[in-house]
């Protein structure tokens, strides 16, 4: 299991994050769910950039420019 930053378990985040959002899993769904989490963290922690971290975000996307039909 991928670590995160801190020494906390996949089973307590999980835990947390339900209880926070007052929901009710069944064991089954709740073991998949500690399985899957370093995966998605992973994913999660890959789309920080920290070279953009000053630049301000796009506010507006017109997709019309990049795709002309």
């Amino acid at each position: 299991m991928t670590e995160t930053t801190t020494s906390t378990s996949a089973e307590e985040i999980v835990t947390g994050l339900l209880a926070a959002a007052s929901l009710t899993v069944s064991a089954e769904e709740k073991a998949q769910m500690i399985k899957d989490f370093p995966t998605l963290r992973a994913g999660a922690d890959a789309l920080y950039l920290p070279e953009l971290e000053f630049v301000e975000p796009a506010v507006m996307f017109d997709p019309v420019r990049y795709y002309t039909a």
